[in-house]
């Protein structure tokens, strides 16, 4: 069987998003336990001219993040903490903790969304990147594929993975 998404021009699998209803506790759980970290924390919208859409209409939410380096990986754990309107809710609802999407790069947003329109799959939600220029997509992608798939644009020299410092 053909997927939807052969050919579009994903760069590379750079991330796994988790959702979860305790950041610290899953934090300290991967550290202790597992000896991953450092972790550098989060929360977003970090910027004032920070944007988000949820299923194409713009809302306020507040989501605290940790990310970490695994090899080439990076992990991001996302702890939804404002706003009731996002992905992150609906599969804490839904699901409960877990795997929620994985980051593909891809060098051109718009034609890659435009694309993937074609074929039925919508923008779940999407907005402007904790870093600076950075922007994303989450595909609406679980029926088709199981899970989401997020897309995320990187503009020239960034290197798409510096975080800002708190």
């Amino acid at each position: 069987m053909e997927t939807a998404l052969k050919g579009l021009p994903l760069q590379r699998a750079v991330q796994i998003g988790i959702v979860v209803r305790d950041l610290k506790r899953t934090t300290d759980v991967l550290s202790t336990i597992f000896g991953l970290g450092p972790f550098h924390f989060i929360e977003w919208p970090n910027r004032p001219d920070s944007k988000y859409s949820f299923r194409g209409h713009e809302e306020q939410i507040k989501i605290r993040q940790a990310f970490v380096q695994a090899g080439s990986l990076e992990i991001e754990l996302i702890q939804p903490i404002q706003g009731t309107r996002n992905a992150y809710w609906e599969f804490l609802n839904q699901r409960g903790e877990g795997i929620h999407h994985v980051l593909f790069e891809t060098p051109d947003m718009d034609a890659t969304v435009a694309e993937v329109a074609k074929q039925g799959i919508d923008v779940l939600q999407s907005g402007t990147g904790i870093r600076p220029g950075t922007r994303w997509a989450l595909l609406d992608t679980e029926q088709l594929a199981g899970f989401l798939i997020e897309l995320r644009h990187r503009p020239g020299p960034s290197d798409g993975m510096s975080i800002p410092k708190e």
